[in-house]
């Protein structure tokens, strides 16, 4: 079992996931290899001819029909990077053929859905990791300061996460859209939901930290991009959330332009303890300084097929700290394939992370806190 090589079968290169970004670190393991991309017959326009290029260029076949793809004796691994709506019936399908699941952020778009794939995942025995949340190198230093016991015993927290990404404009009342955007729909042509899209890092840094979310407060509604605008679509939120203990963690998150910080965006986390405070930075160093000529003479042109930045940054990121993320979940994916161990991040933790950030827009939309589990309504 320890030299078993594992097939993974990539499951579409949507533009709203990180399939492409978790490519190298399939192409980099001794012990994964890419055996085909696969996506349905009834997807949009600009996907089948993407996913088509990206078999081509692993030179693995590509496969259309998702539900037979899955089932192929080589596939021990599906790597699932379609749209957010389309995520639970193919996770469900995979796990019904019994195949282990790598996701990328989301298992569902609805409470309903996450619960469904937490079920199915569970019921079959399979593997389940999502990689993008616990694996950073901001989470393992935030980590390291709470158990080291430094700070005495956590009482609250603050994490600031932003994207410097995008061009802000100006935004007239005929541009803003009435009102603030419910929770359910998520997929749009030119935007993402930053909240859900960028606080589900915040979201999961705190879940790492705290008990059990109980109560979530959130705040929208105002804007940096008139394309989110147009919408009624957050570009930008807060969330306050309490745990089972009454203690309190906040966040900022979102995105706000390219070049509005020298390391891309502040990636901040505040940890409050009975005997101190600590300060992580995810972009270290601590202090901001910067070369002047890197932020002046930068290149701040945004690709006309990227307009949100989607795929691209800003021309002065640093160097991140630590082992790249998608290469320490795919080591913790492999050997919990080969021992039979619990992945650090799996469905289940991903259904109370989902439940947390629906439970912040409904917030939004009754302007009050809103109690979980969440119990009625469409998004549960």
């Amino acid at each position: 079992m320890a030299d078993r090589v594992y097939g993974v079968l990539l499951v579409s290169f949507s533009k709203h996931s990180h399939q492409s970004s978790f490519v190298p670190a399939f192409v980099d393991h001794p012990r994964i290899r890419i055996v085909g991309v696969a996506d349905d017959a009834d997807i949009d326009p600009y996907l089948k001819p993407q996913n088509r290029t990206w078999a081509e260029q692993l030179g693995v076949p590509y496969l259309e029909g998702i539900e037979t793809a899955v089932q192929g004796d080589e596939v021990d691994v599906v790597s699932i990077g379609h749209e957010i709506e389309r995520r639970a019936e193919i996770a469900r399908l995979a796990a019904r053929a019994g195949k282990h699941l790598w996701i990328d952020k989301y298992i569902g778009a609805n409470m309903r859905e996450c619960r469904d794939v937490v079920d199915a995942v569970e019921g079959s025995g399979v593997t389940s990791i999502l990689p993008s949340y616990v694996y950073n190198d901001f989470v393992n230093q935030s980590k390291r300061m709470i158990d080291a016991g430094i700070l005495g015993e956590l009482t609250a927290m603050h994490v600031d996460i932003l994207f410097g990404k995008g061009i802000p404009r100006s935004i007239s009342n005929a541009q803003r859209k009435p009102g603030f955007l419910p929770p359910g729909r998520w997929k749009f042509p030119d935007i993402k939901r930053e909240l859900l899209t960028v606080g589900a890092y915040a979201v999961a840094l705190v879940q790492q930290c705290f008990d059990p979310i109980v109560e979530v407060y959130g705040q929208g509604g105002a804007y940096f991009f008139p394309e989110h605008a147009a919408h009624g679509a957050d570009d930008f939120g807060t969330l306050s959330l309490v745990d089972r203990s009454g203690r309190v963690a906040t966040l900022s998150a979102g995105r706000n332009g390219i070049a509005s910080h020298g390391a891309g965006g502040p990636n901040l986390a505040y940890l409050f303890g009975t005997k101190g405070t600590g300060r992580i930075d995810g972009k270290r160093p601590g202090i901001d300084t910067y070369l002047r000529n890197r932020i002046v003479d930068g290149d701040y042109n945004v690709d006309k097929d990227d307009p949100m930045q989607w795929h691209s940054g800003p021309p002065t990121m640093l160097t991140s700290t630590g082992t790249e993320f998608s290469r320490a979940a795919l080591d913790d994916l492999v050997h919990a394939l080969d021992t039979g161990a619990r992945p650090r991040f799996t469905v289940r933790d991903a259904r109370d992370h989902m439940e947390m950030l629906l439970a912040g827009y409904e917030s939004i939309v009754r302007k009050r806190p809103v109690r979980l589990p969440l119990c009625g309504g469409e998004v549960a």
